[in-house]
């Protein structure tokens, strides 16, 4: 099935975007015209990602985030707000391991 959306003009947030579903989410939210704010701990690999959606055309910011850590939350949605605008849709994509003994 083949189907086109136009998202221009609106902002997502993508949490473990650096690999996976998250990476995947990414791209095709940002091939939809949206502007994607990359968001995760591995740095480096959402620098890779935000060049090859901008070398694609597309918009891409990248915010350090860890889930675990509610002032991190804060801060990266307050940074992300602050580099793109209004978050319009949020891809909750990332996840985290507790281990009990």
């Amino acid at each position: 099935m083949s189907y086109s959306i136009d998202l221009s003009g609106r902002v997502a947030l993508v949490t473990g975007a650096s690999s996976g579903l998250g990476t995947q989410f990414a791209k095709t939210l940002a091939g939809a015209g949206c502007a994607v704010v990359l968001a995760g701990r591995r740095i480096e690999r959402l620098k890779t990602l935000r060049a090859e959606i901008e070398a694609g055309g597309g918009d891409a910011h990248v915010v350090e985030l860890d889930v675990t850590d509610l002032d991190s939350i804060k801060s990266a949605v307050a940074h992300a707000e602050t580099e793109m605008g209004t978050i319009d849709i949020l891809i909750n994509n990332s996840g985290s391991v507790r281990r009990r003994s």
